[in-house]
């Protein structure tokens, strides 16, 4: 039977500080040093950008009408052959259809597909109103080859916890 690995398991809020030292686990593990280049690569540019969208667009409220906390989170792990980075945070309610638009419209194309996405979005022209958002999205489910798995949990009528789980095989 396998036995599946922590390497992170963090949940609380996310700073510039934060970032690092969930980096430098990730990179003190004793498996990671073992993985191939490109393996480590994904892994590690997957961990990167889901700590950055936590940090960037997270909810700052972190606990909810009930009082019930609602801290950021990120677990890292590995069972056999997959890595499963699974983050969460609190996202306002008025960002939930547009990030859930963006989710279905990755999870529905092919690698060929999100590679001219990628090219769209990064060769937009500066003036265009857009913040960015999404590039990580579609730069992360470039990395697997599975979709990517979503959900909205409403907490409240301005906020939902949205989680997403990310796999990596080696």
């Amino acid at each position: 039977m396998s036995k599946e690995e922590v390497i992170i398991d963090f949940r609380g809020p996310i700073s510039f500080e934060t970032m690092e030292g969930l980096l430098n686990e990730l990179k003190s593990a004793p498996m990671f040093s073992e993985l191939r280049k490109p393996v480590r690569k994904r892994l590690y540019g997957t961990v990167c950008e889901s700590i950055d969208n936590i940090y960037k667009y997270a909810a700052s409220n972190l606990v909810d009408s009930q009082g019930t906390s609602r801290a950021p989170l990120l677990t890292v792990k590995k069972l056999d052959n997959i890595f499963t980075i699974s983050v969460g945070n609190l996202v306002l309610n008025e960002l939930v259809d547009n990030l859930r638009n963006q989710l279905e419209r990755i999870n529905q194309l092919d690698n060929d597909a999100l590679r001219t996405l990628y090219e769209d979005v990064i060769n937009r022209e500066a003036g265009e109103a857009t913040t960015g958002a999404g590039l990580g999205l579609i730069t992360m489910a470039l990395r697997t080859e599975v979709d990517i798995e979503y959900s909205f949990e409403p907490v409240d009528t301005g906020y939902s916890f949205f989680t997403m789980k990310i796999d990596i095989n080696t």
